[in-house]
């Protein structure tokens, strides 16, 4: 897609709610990585996002809200799934529910999938626009998610009617996803929140498993490949230092001819994604990743990994 728009780059969240208003798609950022949004009620701007990312018809986009109290005019919300929104929103989780609103897109499907961010900066736009707004991770389908402003402005400038600025993303991958239009309830995703910490409030979710062949996805990230830079990803628990290559992870031996060298899955998720664009802009062709530490966040960082690394 030509980069022909003028894009508004700005710190005020109220001209940010009026463009969405107006049909625009705004870029902003959140806790866990940059969103691309458009006002979940408007079909057209709804389908743009599509057309700048490239992303496949099917994938759905997940309803940003200002506030948990709005959930149940989206979707409706089981018991268990309260349980959740009090414990953990505003924050880095998303929910699949029935949806109760006709007129908020969803791909055509029953379901829809909700989150409120954290980020002070867009939970000020959110509260400013007033309802639900749509929005995938700021990326190129397929590409990591964007973690900094600079990459943020080097990829949607031109593409977007505005992208808003302010402190980056604190988690640096995607929220974690359960679903409780079923029952049981399931994680789709996982993300900050694993599926241990989550079960300890919901008795009975069960744990993610891949999509089956011909499956329609209610919630993204767990369908196609993702998360994926130019170069080769490969996990890995051993590996002789490649000068030719680059590493990611905790205590990383020397001679690599690009490292990052982590103390926590804190780190480790914070810097994934932008370490991989990193490698691109360097031309590395092949990089290596090392097992995460055995604590919160090791099942989100071994999903995008391994999403990563799939051919």
């Amino acid at each position: 897609m030509s980069k022909n728009k003028i894009t508004i780059i700005t710190e005020d969240p109220s001209l940010a709610a009026k463009v969405l208003k107006e049909g625009g798609i705004v870029l902003f950022p959140t806790e866990t990585v940059y969103g691309i949004g458009a006002d979940s009620r408007n079909l057209s701007s709804c389908l743009e996002i599509y057309k700048i990312k490239n992303r496949p018809a099917d994938n759905p986009l997940i309803v940003h809200l200002g506030n948990p109290a709005l959930i149940p005019d989206i979707g409706e919300v089981p018991e268990s799934a309260r349980v959740l929104i009090r414990q953990y929103m505003p924050g880095p989780l998303s929910l699949v529910l029935k949806k109760v609103d006709k007129s908020v897109f969803s791909t055509g499907l029953t379901t829809i999938a909700v989150r409120v961010p954290s980020h002070p900066k867009t939970l000020e736009m959110l509260s400013y626009f007033g309802g639900p707004v749509s929005a995938p991770s700021a990326n190129l389908s397929g590409q990591p998610s964007i973690t900094r402003l600079d990459d943020a402005i080097s990829e949607f400038d031109g593409l977007v009617d505005l992208i808003l600025k302010g402190p980056d993303p604190e988690i640096g991958l995607e929220s974690t996803v359960a679903d409780f239009s079923v029952s049981p309830p399931k994680l789709l995703r996982p993300g900050y929140f694993g599926w241990e910490e989550l079960r300890k409030y919901v008795h009975d979710l069960e744990d993610y498993t891949e999509l089956k062949e011909g499956e329609s996805p209610s919630s993204p990230g767990v369908k196609y490949k993702h998360y994926a830079p130019k170069a080769k990803v490969t996990f890995t628990e051993s590996q002789t230092p490649d000068r030719e290559s680059a590493a990611i992870g905790i205590g990383l031996s020397r001679g690599w001819k690009f490292a990052l060298d982590l103390r926590n899955n804190d780190e480790y998720m914070k810097n994934l994604y932008s370490f991989f664009r990193d490698c691109d802009r360097l031309g590395i062709s092949k990089i290596y990743c090392f097992p995460p530490a055995n604590s919160l966040g090791k099942e989100a960082l071994l999903n995008r990994i391994l999403k990563a690394q799939e051919s």
